[in-house]
């Protein structure tokens, strides 16, 4: 079942990409493409983190998210951002910061698993797009990965799921 699922996520993602790339949808279809990537994307390190409870992989799903969450407000703008558009600064680590530190301090399983999905959103990010102000506020500056980048880690994410080895008790 693993192995249909690691398949599965990288067929998504190399679909929603190639739309994404070749048929550059308006803004407001971008996330029909792009969000199920992202939970590909998180999937494919979540089947790579065996022993992880229910609660912290369904949080790290959500968490994959939960960045993109300042789209939202965007829709009701008169004037939507393009896919050029340089991500907003609740793409950077700064942000993660608060739900890490609340996760350390109440032992959160969750907020853990949330905290870590939104790095696997940002991963994402680094590799598609106009990149990531992951250093923000220390710099505005967006840190970006050639796309070739996140797509071999995809595969190889892929290919550990292949190549797992089944551990008897």
């Amino acid at each position: 079942m693993k192995k249909a699922i690691a398949l599965g996520c990288l067929a998504t993602i190399a679909a929603a990409d190639y739309t994404l790339h070749r048929r550059k949808p308006r803004w407001l279809l971008i996330g029909v493409f792009d969000h199920p990537a992202h939970v590909a994307t998180a999937a494919l390190f979540a089947l790579n983190a065996p022993g992880r409870p229910a609660r912290w992989t369904a949080a790290f799903m959500v968490g994959s998210l939960l960045p993109d969450l300042d789209h939202v407000p965007l829709v009701l703008r008169e004037r939507h951002p393009t896919a050029d558009d340089p991500r907003p600064v609740s793409h950077c680590l700064l942000a993660v910061a608060p739900v890490a530190a609340l996760a350390g301090l109440t032992q959160s399983e969750r907020l853990h698993g949330a905290a870590s999905g939104m790095v696997a959103h940002y991963v994402r990010d680094l590799g598609v797009g106009s990149g990531v102000p992951l250093l923000w506020p220390v710099t505005n500056r967006s840190l970006r990965v050639p796309y070739a980048v996140y797509a071999t880690a995809c595969a190889a994410l892929a290919g550990r799921v292949f190549t797992a080895t089944v551990r008897s008790p």
